[in-house]
């Protein structure tokens, strides 16, 4: 494991994120592109491109607000003052998002706007090494969330206090802001939704969950999948599909592959009942992890195939897989965040996910614990075989082992 961990605080003794190299080496990154483009400056409306230029952050609030923004001038540093001043009132202006009554004054002015966004995804898709570092922090907070979910969940704990549990913990190490919490149970698996609701966790369930939180403005996007109690076996057997589709992702990240690539592994949209691609979008899916929960690159066979993208070293992104189990109502979800190293590349999420977690304790018979395989319901675990069922007593006293009759004395 090539990446460190540190505590969330700065020391003196230990050389941590080092936040004057973080602000300067993302400023240094977006000039020099801004530098190479045709562009005469940046107009940012959106926070986590305000707060990459310029280092600026006024809380969760004001993320979905378009009144404040930064202008980043050619060759200068960050302003918040007029172009004319600077001899660029007439060069096209990049914009990342604005209102349509601010695109009309400035077009009224006779500035040119253009697409200003996608620069700014070009300078975030590489992150530096604080960047790296802080997101690996951030899915180090997301594996303790994990580990005192698996240890609290049971049957009758709710989705709603999971998702309770999971901003407690997340809060309590320092998040600065939990996104979201996708808590999914039961039949609610399939088809896959996104929100939480009040229901119940029962005994056999799938629950699935994507935790997205902010450390220091540094995102997760991270599923994982447990079983309560116990798991069927449809469900481990989309667990086990599901887990195959990711490692074969992951198997091909390296500098110089391309997202076409990755994405020719996953199954398509035919294979696990949808209709076309764009019907199952996001559900076997890449996407880079920075500042946003979603950045570049994107990894789908809806776009991927046909616009392949090039892997770099320093990219951080998340992969997902998802599979439907053959009972028609459960389903596996999984998700990695990996950074992209010089000859491969290193995972980031922690929490176990090779084989299905089972969640809860196990239930102890006289005969010992229920397996933790087994079905959802118990007649279908005591099944008797063919050429014993018609042995059985019309009195109904019990049998012993499972499809062998106890002869009644």
């Amino acid at each position: 494991m090539g990446l460190h961990t540190y505590g969330t605080m700065a020391v003196d003794w230990e050389e941590r994120v080092r936040f004057d190299r973080l602000r300067e080496e993302r400023l240094a990154r977006i000039s020099r592109l801004l530098a190479d483009s045709s562009l005469g400056a940046l107009l940012c409306f959106d926070m986590t491109n305000i707060r990459y230029i310029t280092a600026t952050h006024i809380g969760t609030w004001a993320q979905d607000k378009l009144n404040r923004f930064c202008l980043l001038p050619q060759n200068d540093r960050p302003i918040r003052t007029e172009l004319e001043q600077r001899g660029l009132l007439g060069e096209p202006v990049g914009v990342d998002a604005v209102e349509p009554a601010v695109l009309f004054a400035l077009q009224a002015q006779g500035i040119e706007v253009v697409d200003g966004q996608q620069l700014m995804q070009q300078a975030r898709v590489i992150k530096t090494r604080d960047e790296i570092t802080l997101l690996n922090q951030a899915c180090a907070m997301v594996d303790a969330a994990y580990e005192e979910l698996y240890r609290a969940m049971r049957p009758g704990m709710r989705e709603n206090e999971c998702v309770g549990l999971v901003n407690k913990v997340l809060y309590d190490m320092g998040s600065e802001f939990v996104e979201g919490v996708n808590a999914i149970s039961g039949e609610r698996c399939n088809p896959h939704p996104h929100v939480y609701t009040d229901r119940a966790l029962r005994p056999g369930d799938p629950a699935y969950f994507d935790i997205l939180h902010s450390f220091m403005g540094y995102r997760t996007c991270y599923y994982r999948t447990f079983a309560v109690a116990s798991g069927s076996k449809a469900l481990v057997d989309a667990y086990k599909r599901c887990r195959y589709y990711l490692d074969a992702a992951i198997a091909l990240i390296k500098p110089g592959a391309t997202t076409g690539e990755v994405a020719s592994v996953w199954p398509r949209a035919e294979e696990f009942g949808f209709s076309d691609e764009e019907a199952a979008f996001a559900l076997q899916f890449g996407h880079g992890v920075g500042l946003s929960i979603w950045e570049k690159p994107i990894f789908s066979r809806l776009v991927s195939l046909e616009h392949p993208e090039e892997i770099k070293e320093g990219m951080v992104f998340a992969l997902e897989t998802f599979w439907p189990a053959s009972d028609g109502w459960s389903a596996a979800r999984i998700e990695e965040q990996l950074v992209v190293t010089a000859d491969g590349c290193e995972v980031i999420t922690r929490f176990p996910a090779e084989d299905l977690v089972i969640a809860g304790k196990p239930y102890y018979t006289v005969g010992g614990s229920l397996p933790l395989e087994r079905e959802v319901t118990s007649e279908r675990n005591t099944v008797l075989d063919h050429g014993a069922q018609e042995a059985v007593p019309s009195n109904g006293r019990p049998t012993g082992d499972r499809g062998a009759i106890v002869p009644l004395a």
